[in-house]
């Protein structure tokens, strides 16, 4: 009977272990995210009272994998490929994933940052981490140049085998107590911790990381594909997946004990801010007594940062060369587009080892990711959906996905905090903006402009009006750390759909005086200001651009652009701010609310204009609508 089974096992142990290979390239690229960056700081801050996030995060994120690996072993298309063709405005959901990546590289940046602080402890005289840093991303452009999936295996089997004895000599030498960590098993939220689990949420296992999987199994399996595959090879995808995430959990929870014990010693106040030189310097103490703790600690850290830029900037180039040969049917070779998307991975990640500030980049950008992720949740559901029985997804993986992702969409929504104490609080003023617009709506006035037949009296009318609403945002707006959290920009925005981008310009004129003048809160107000302005024409033009034609989703893009080009161009360029780090909290502080807000109010602008029987498209030529709300006095009156 031993005989019978051992003979089984034997047998199967190569269909099994053929598909090793990309659950480790994946793991070796959610380790930088999920290893120091968070992992530290949080253990520092919080013990282990996270350890459940860590959990039931993985616990997701396997069925998320799990579904990709699916799509892709059927269909024999990658999951990007997939995200092109789901309904929507053209390429949306492709586009997305394409600026995630683009974003992301700001945290790979801080990766390689962090490695060149872990580097310069081991390579005394170098003195330089700016030379790490190019040295080692010098190593990646070479790696990655000839576009060989063979060669990328090759090196991070290597990188894993050298982690796994790191992790092995750590676990032996290092006294973690276990009966501390079962208590973090209970879900618990320490006062404080909210944007830390969200962040943890996206970096364990890492976010949108997850579909680089489905390219690096397309390169595995090559042309083979169908149901049949995918029912012969899923047993062995499953285990390359559990290996995979209980590596990246081991890791996770190691980096965590050394935060822990780092911060028994220290000084510091618990949720006190620290430098990363400050934690590591606290942690290579504590491990000081071990032999070669030191230089084990550094060199693996190393290994993982330098192994998570690696991986990370092959798949998303990969990710974004199939997006965009998919999507766009760009002619030139795939190899060509993914050369020249590493070269802007490139050019970004020298912008954030310039700008500095390791951990404000890492756990900005995966604070970001997070929300993302929740909507990929989505989307994933609705592809495996796609799929034909019985290789369709039981109700257990569709029950799992669907809370998973509804968990992440909240709470990456409801624990940034801005949008608590800064968005709820803009959308209840949006019932002045409401009324002002019913009442404004129902006005031949507004029915001229509208048709593209004002008089020089209407436009004048039309840019107070609009003007005034853009001061209103700015005077209810909330004041913060000398700033103003508003929706300030949402006067000249209408202002530019209704009349063009002369009428928003001008509406934005009068918002950006009255900002201009605002005092103690003069940081940010020459930024502001020019962006108020900008906004009205960016909106006439994206308005002229779609022909009148905004509905609810492009009211939602052209509020994006506009609060995006106000907060990552005007701000920087024009506002006296002193570091990064205070920068990524504007960023927070206003980013999601006002767009949250702004969003809301064009919104419920459209609604109106549908509501009363109008058609922006009119001034373009197009359609012609029939208004039976307009007081045939108001009509007579303005005939006369």
């Amino acid at each position: 009977m031993v005989g019978k089974y051992s003979h089984k096992i034997k047998k199967h142990i190569p269909d099994y272990l053929r598909f090793l290979g990309p659950g480790l390239l994946l793991a070796v690229a959610a380790a930088g995210e999920s290893g120091i960056a968070e992992a530290i700081e949080i253990g520092a801050h919080f013990g282990y009272a996270l350890i459940w996030v860590i959990a039931i995060t993985l616990i997701y994120k396997f069925a998320f994998v799990n579904g990709i690996a699916r799509y892709t072993m059927i269909t024999g298309k990658t999951i990007f490929q997939g995200i092109t063709s789901i309904p929507g405005p053209k390429n949306w959901g492709g586009i997305l994933v394409m600026f995630i990546y683009l974003l992301e590289m700001f945290a790979f940046a801080g990766m390689l940052l962090l490695g060149g602080i872990f580097m310069d402890y081991i390579v005394p005289g170098i003195n330089s981490i700016a030379i790490i840093v190019f040295i080692s991303l010098s190593a990646i452009l070479i790696l990655l140049w000839k576009e060989s999936y063979e060669q990328l295996e090759h090196t991070i089997i290597a990188i894993a085998l050298l982690l796994f004895l790191g992790i092995a000599f750590s676990l032996t030498q290092y006294p973690i107590s276990f009966s501390a960590i079962l208590p973090g098993m209970v879900p618990e939220i320490p006062p404080g911790s909210l944007l830390s689990i969200m962040a943890l949420m996206g970096a364990v296992g890492s976010s949108l990381n997850l579909l680089l999987y489905s390219i690096w199994l397309k390169e595995k399996t090559g042309s083979k594909m169908g149901p049949a595959f995918y029912r012969r090879s899923i047993k062995g995808v499953n285990l390359d997946l559990i290996i995979a995430f209980l590596f990246v959990g081991i890791i996770t929870i190691l980096f965590i004990s050394l935060g822990v014990t780092g911060f028994s010693i220290s000084y510091l106040a618990h949720g006190e801010t620290f430098s990363v030189d400050a934690l590591i310097s606290q942690v290579l103490y504590v491990i000081a007594s071990i032999p070669y703790g030191p230089q084990t600690f550094l060199v693996t850290g190393y290994l993982i940062m330098f192994g998570a830029v690696l991986t990370g900037m092959d798949g998303r180039a990969r990710a974004i060369s199939d997006i965009l040969h998919t999507g766009y049917s760009i002619k030139w070779e795939k190899k060509t587009t993914f050369r020249l998307i590493l070269l802007l991975f490139t050019a970004i990640i020298i912008t954030g080892v310039i700008i500095g500030e390791p951990m404000a980049l890492v756990h900005g950008v995966s604070a970001i990711a997070s929300i993302f992720f929740a909507v990929m949740g989505f989307i994933l559901i609705y592809l495996n959906m796609e799929i034909k029985e019985p290789e369709r997804p039981n109700r257990l993986w569709t029950a799992i996905m669907t809370i998973g992702s509804l968990i992440f969409l909240l709470m990456a929504l409801f624990m940034e905090e801005g949008i608590i104490k800064f968005g709820l609080p803009l959308a209840e003023r949006m019932i002045v903006v409401a009324f002002v617009v019913f009442v404004f709506a129902g006005t031949t006035l507004f029915r001229d402009v509208i048709r593209g037949k004002p008089t020089w009296v209407d436009r004048l009318w039309t840019i107070l009006i609009f003007g005034a609403l853009s001061i209103y945002g700015t005077f209810r707006g909330i004041a913060y750390e000398g700033i103003i959290v508003n929706f300030r920009d949402l006067g000249p925005i209408l202002a530019g759909i209704v009349g063009g981008p002369l009428i928003g310009a001008c509406a934005g004129i009068i918002g950006a005086a009255y900002r201009y003048q605002v005092p103690g809160m003069e940081k940010t107000a020459l930024a502001c200001a020019i962006a108020t302005i900008v906004a009205g024409i960016v909106a006439g033009c994206f308005t002229r651009m779609y022909r009148g034609n905004i509905t609810y989703l492009r009211g939602f893009i052209l509020v994006a652009i506009v609060e995006v080009i106000h907060i990552f161009i005007f701000v920087p360029l024009f506002s006296d701010i002193a570091t990064f780090a205070d920068f990524m909290t504007i960023v927070r502080a206003t980013l999601l609310p006002m767009v949250f807000a702004i969003t809301l109010g064009v919104i419920l602008f459209i609604y109106i204009v549908r509501m009363k029987g109008y058609f922006l498209t009119t001034r373009f030529g197009g359609e012609k609508e029939e208004n039976t709300n307009i007081d045939p006095a108001l009509e007579t009156e303005k005939e006369q």
